[in-house]
């Protein structure tokens, strides 16, 4: 159900602005906010780009880093997990059926999302999330710095 929820989340949120803001579907029965985007990691080799949403639905919240990949014209990236500190996160890589325009920005794949617990939630909003993402390319590194995270609901 929490992924289900997620994922209709990130569709709504597909043509958003890159800023903050709110979202609400009286016909899902959802609300919630959604920071505004920013770089999470700045490889040689590719963008990626995450922002935080937070959404109620029959009162359960989930929250996340949804993350996309700046399109560069030559790869995509497929990962599979996230680790942070030798613990593997609740991580979702998402369908090839959401690339497009995400944050108005028609360049960007949708990549996953890292589900925040509550106590992973309270600790990133102080320390950031650091971790690193498996694929079949390889690792790579991302951290959603800790203003990231505590702008969520601001």
């Amino acid at each position: 159900m929490i992924r289900l929820l997620a994922l209709l989340t990130v569709t709504l949120l597909a043509a958003c602005a890159p800023q903050s803001g709110d979202v609400t579907s009286e016909n899902l029965g959802l609300s919630g906010s959604f920071t505004a985007q920013r770089v999470i990691s700045d490889d040689p080799h590719h963008v990626l780009l995450g922002h935080m949403i937070e959404v109620t639905r029959n009162g359960e919240t989930l929250r996340a880093l949804v993350i996309s990949q700046r399109r560069d014209g030559v790869h995509r990236l497929s990962l599979r997990e996230a680790w942070s500190g030798g613990v593997r996160l609740p991580y979702s890589a998402t369908s090839r059926r959401l690339d497009g325009c995400t944050h108005g920005h028609c360049r960007d794949n949708s990549i996953g999302m890292i589900f925040l617990s509550e106590a992973l939630y309270a600790h990133a909003r102080v320390h950031g999330l650091r971790a690193y993402l498996v694929g079949r390319e390889g690792n790579v590194e991302i951290h959603a710095p800790a203003d990231l995270v505590a702008s969520l609901g601001t």
